[in-house]
């Protein structure tokens, strides 16, 4: 199948609200799910659009708003909020402190986690303690709470719809959906707000190193910049290899009034290798200073994630070999494990 030059664009609006049973409206579901199929299975990348009962062009626009004020603060403020004098991921990092295979990227960022419940035992692991959140700009907070609000109805959406791609019926007590309910009955989240200075000529690493992303869905609000964003297509005969394999970068540029979504290693083990999670990298070379919001909706912190039974007998349906491979996984364990190699603390 030819490498597509663009991203599909899929209306997820028939899965917000609730789920009627008309026949209009549950056509309406299954042409939505098969639009995602085609584009799990191809891209792995993918817009989504008709979220505006959820989220509001005003909304979008202020998001990115708090996030361009907050990285024009000064260094010696943000620096107050540093991941250090937190639990080593919360909070502010500088330019270079972010590490992508072994590289430094060439970006800030100020990160926050869905607070977990105090264990004496767990109280000195990684991602055990409170978001650092700014004080000015003043509306920071407020508005990216709202914002994390509106980011759980839309990954939730996308459950539902990936779901029903997998030949589960949402509609229904179906155990496998109701698994997946149970895998977010209180999901994990993550917000990231990102800023991208011009990437320097004589930089060793990029923006943003090629990685893929570890949850279940990622919704990226960036803002208009062109040719920063990019995918990685499979194609063997492509020019580029990556991990081993062959492909294209392409281009992920935003459309207006819509998210870039992409595909997480927990969705990649829950529908047994259909849907894989597609690596992707930031390479921000115009002048401009380039921000970027992106929510990983996730499993629940303790939820074990395995194959569902759905998944693999779609597997056998479409004459594919068995996912014997992919191992059931506790998403906290497996997000930790990850985290932990995110960052260099040189020079704090």
């Amino acid at each position: 199948m030819p490498v597509p030059l663009s991203l599909p664009v899929i209306d997820i609006s028939p899965f917000l609200g609730p789920l009627s049973s008309s026949p209009d409206s549950l056509q309406a579901r299954k042409d939505t799910a098969a639009r995602l199929h085609d584009a799990c299975t191809n891209t792995g990348f993918f817009f989504i659009t008709g979220f505006e009962s959820v989220v509001s062009a005003d909304e979008m626009r202020e998001s990115l708003d708090v996030a361009r004020q907050f990285f024009g603060r000064p260094d010696g403020e943000k620096d107050k909020l540093r991941i250090k004098k937190g639990d080593g991921a919360r909070g502010w990092q500088k330019i270079g402190q972010n590490v992508t295979q072994y590289k430094a990227d060439w970006h800030e960022g100020w990160d926050a986690y869905k607070p977990l419940p105090p264990d004496e035992e767990d109280a000195n692991k990684l991602l055990h303690g409170p978001n650092q959140w700014p004080d000015e700009p003043s509306t920071f907070r407020p508005v990216l709470e709202r914002w994390i609000e509106k980011m759980h109805i839309l990954g939730f959406a996308l459950m539902a719809a990936t779901a029903m791609a997998l030949g589960i019926d949402v509609d229904s007590d179906a155990e496998d959906w109701q698994t997946i309910k149970q895998w977010v009955a209180d999901p994990f989240w993550v917000m990231r707000t990102i800023g991208y200075p011009p990437l320097p000529e004589d930089a060793e690493g990029i923006s943003c190193g090629a990685h893929k992303d570890y949850g279940n869905w990622t919704l990226l609000h960036a803002d208009a910049t062109q040719g920063a964003l990019q995918a990685f297509l499979l194609d063997p005969s492509g020019p580029s290899t990556e991990n081993g394999e062959r492909g294209h970068w392409i281009n992920a540029d935003p459309l207006p009034n819509s998210f870039v979504v992409n595909i997480g290693e927990m969705v990649e083990v829950y529908s047994a290798g259909l849907y894989k999670a597609t690596l992707h990298r930031v390479v921000h070379k115009s002048p401009s200073y380039r921000v970027s919001i992106p929510f990983f909706y996730e499993p629940s912190f303790n939820a074990r994630i395995e194959p569902l039974p759905s998944a693999l007998k779609l597997r056998e349906k479409l004459g594919l070999p068995p996912s014997s491979a992919i191992k059931p996984v506790i998403y906290g364990d497996f997000l930790r494990s990850k985290v932990s190699n995110n960052f260099s603390h040189d020079d704090e």
